[in-house]
C-alpha cells in the first residue's frame, strides 16, 4: 500500500485517495473531503516564486490569461488579476450550498474548514425558494449522479454530529456547502471554453508549467490553440502531448526542464538584466548529442534546456491520460459510446441523440464535428 493509499484509508477513511475528489464519494458523505480540505484552504499554504512571476508578468502587460488546474487560489493571493484567471477546475475561494445554492466565500466557512467540519446553508428556509431559483445551474443536489471509472468507490454515511456544522437551526436549509471546485465526475465551467475560445487569435505564446498534461479536457488546449503559436514547456519532465486528426506535429518551440521555481527566476533575470539575489542558480545545460536521445522522440535536441531538478529518464505521454467523464452539452446527461466533439469549440460535445438536432443549430450549423469514441468501459 503507498502512502496516499495508507493515509486515505486511515485518517479518511476511503479505500481510495481517488475518492477524494468523486462527486458521488462527496455525496455520500463529505466529511474525508473536508478533513483533508483544511490543508489546502487559503491561508495554510503561500505562493511560490512561480505565482510570484506570473504576477510579474500580469504587472509587466505579458499575461494575456492564465489558466490553472490549481485550485488553491494562490495565483490571485500572488497579484494575478482575478479577471485574469480562469479556474479550469474551479477555485476553493468561493462555495456553494448544494440544496439551495446559496453563495458562501472562503471566509464564510473558514471556521468549519479550519476544523475538518462539514459546513451547513445557515440560509433561512424563508429564502431558500428564491435563492433556488436564481441559481438552478448552481443547484448540484439535482444533477444525475455519473461515475469516473468503474472501480468500487468508498462509502461510508455520514452522521457524526461532531464532524457537522450544527449551528444551523431548524429554520435554515441545512444544505451541506460545496467548495466550487470541479470534482471527477463533473463538467468543467463553461467558462473555460468561452475563454480560449476569444484568446484563440490574441496570444503570443504559450506557456504550459508544471503539469504532466494528463487530464483531460485540459489536456487539448495543445492541439486546440494555432498551430505557429510559440509554445513554451517548463516542466521537471518532458511532455509528448498526443496528435489527434487535426493537429500532426505538437512538440514544444522550447522545453526549460528541471524545478519551475529556478527556471521563472533565471527568466526573468535574462528579461530584468538583475542578477540580484539569485545570481546562485546554475546556468542551464545542452542535451549532449552521445547521451540517449531516445526520451525526447519528436523534440528537438537544441530546444531543450537543463535546469536543476530536471528528470530526463522519465517520460509522460498523454496518450496514456485517464479521461474523465464527458457530459453533452444539450441533454447534460453523460455520454456513454460516441462521442460527437466539434473541431472548433472548445470541449463542446453532443451524445448520439441530441447530435442531429444540435449540431445544426450550434453555431447556426456552421460548425464540423468529428467523432470520438469513449473507451472507458474497454
Amino acid at each position: 500500500m503507498s502512502a496516499d493509499e495508507e493515509f486515505a484509508s486511515i485518517e479518511l477513511g476511503l479505500s481510495n485517495p481517488e475518492d477524494l475528489f468523486d462527486i458521488e464519494t462527496f455525496r455520500d458523505d463529505p466529511r474525508p473531503f473536508f478533513r483533508f480540505a483544511r490543508n489546502l484552504y487559503p491561508g495554510k499554504i503561500e505562493p511560490s516564486p512561480s505565482h510570484k512571476f506570473l504576477a510579474w508578468l500580469d504587472e509587466k502587460k505579458m499575461l494575456l490569461r492564465l489558466y490553472t488546474q490549481n485550485v488553491d487560489g494562490l495565483e490571485e493571493l500572488a497579484g494575478v488579476n482575478k479577471n485574469k484567471v480562469v479556474y479550469a477546475h474551479g477555485s476553493l475561494l468561493n462555495a456553494t450550498c448544494m440544496k439551495c445554492g446559496a453563495k458562501y466565500t472562503a471566509q464564510d466557512i473558514a471556521s468549519d474548514v479550519k476544523e475538518g467540519r462539514v459546513p451547513m446553508c445557515t440560509r433561512s428556509k424563508e429564502r431558500k425558494t428564491k435563492i433556488a431559483t436564481k441559481n438552478t445551474a448552481a443547484n448540484l443536489q439535482d444533477k444525475p449522479v455519473h461515475t469516473r471509472t468503474l472501480r468500487k468507490r468508498s462509502f461510508q454515511q455520514y452522521s457524526e454530529v461532531d464532524e457537522i456544522n450544527t449551528t444551523a437551526n431548524k429554520s435554515s436549509c441545512g444544505g451541506v456547502v460545496k467548495p466550487n471546485i470541479t470534482f471527477f465526475g463533473e463538467k468543467l465551467a463553461g467558462d473555460v471554453g468561452l475563454c480560449l475560445q476569444r484568446d484563440y487569435a490574441k496570444a503570443d505564446a504559450l506557456i504550459i508549467m508544471g503539469t504532466s498534461l494528463s487530464v483531460a479536457p485540459m489536456s487539448k488546449v495543445v492541439e486546440f490553440l494555432p498551430p505557429d503559436l510559440f509554445r513554451v514547456l517548463i516542466n521537471r519532465n518532458i511532455i509528448h502531448p498526443t496528435p489527434s486528426q487535426t493537429a500532426d506535429n505538437l512538440s514544444f518551440d522550447a522545453c526549460l526542464l528541471g524545478n519551475c521555481d529556478d527556471i521563472v527566476l533565471a527568466i526573468k533575470r535574462q528579461i530584468t538584466g538583475s542578477f540580484g539575489s539569485n545570481s546562485a542558480i546554475d546556468a542551464p545545460k545542452k542535451v549532449l548529442s552521445d547521451n540517449d536521445p531516445s526520451w525526447l522522440k519528436n523534440q528537438p535536441m537544441d530546444s531543450v534546456l537543463l535546469f536543476n531538478g530536471s528528470i530526463t529518464n522519465t517520460v509522460t505521454d498523454t496518450s496514456a491520460f485517464q479521461k474523465l467523464v464527458v457530459f453533452c452539452d444539450g441533454c447534460k446527461s453523460e455520454i456513454k459510446g460516441t462521442i460527437h466533439c466539434c473541431k472548433t469549440c472548445f470541449d463542446f460535445d453532443l451524445c448520439g441523440d441530441c447530435f442531429p438536432s444540435l449540431s445544426l443549430s450550434h453555431e447556426g450549423g456552421n460548425h464540423e464535428f468529428t467523432i470520438e469514441k469513449d473507451d472507458r468501459s474497454d
